[in-house]
């Protein structure tokens, strides 16, 4: 099965808007690919709809069970520096140890790598049209 590490800003837009982000996790709560999460990755998630988007805590953890739920949690041990914004390679050191396939973001400096070892890096667009159930 295809396996999908979702960046902050999929998850994030997926909850507030409708479109390419919303599709992603919609699919990967339906069970056609794994969603593959860290806990710095919930933990950011957390963070930005508490302080940017000031979600009531409840909501907040309504949604981390959601997560939790519909995707396999990952503790990565393993360490890169491979992206120019640091706080970025959460996401590819989950990637990474929870051998996903893809890399779901928005993020133009993740984007910019088009790949990392055999883990493709797509935009939301990208996922829907070119990932294999």
């Amino acid at each position: 099965m295809t396996r999908a590490v979702l960046d902050t800003n999929i998850i994030i837009s997926s909850i507030f808007w409708k479109g390419k982000p919303y599709e992603v996790v919609r699919r990967g709560i339906l069970g056609e690919f794994k969603i593959v999460i860290s806990p710095e990755i919930l933990d950011e998630v957390a963070e930005k709809l508490r302080n940017k988007f000031q979600l009531p805590e409840e909501a907040i953890q309504e949604l981390m069970d959601i997560l939790l739920t519909y995707s396999h949690v990952v503790q990565p041990s393993s360490k890169f520096d491979v992206v120019r914004d640091k706080s970025d390679n959460k996401i590819i050191e989950c990637a990474f140890d929870g051998q996903a396939n893809y890399i779901v973001t928005g993020d133009p400096d993740l984007l910019a790598l088009k790949e990392f070892r055999w883990i493709k890096i797509v935009t939301a667009k990208e996922f829907l049209t070119s990932s294999p159930p």
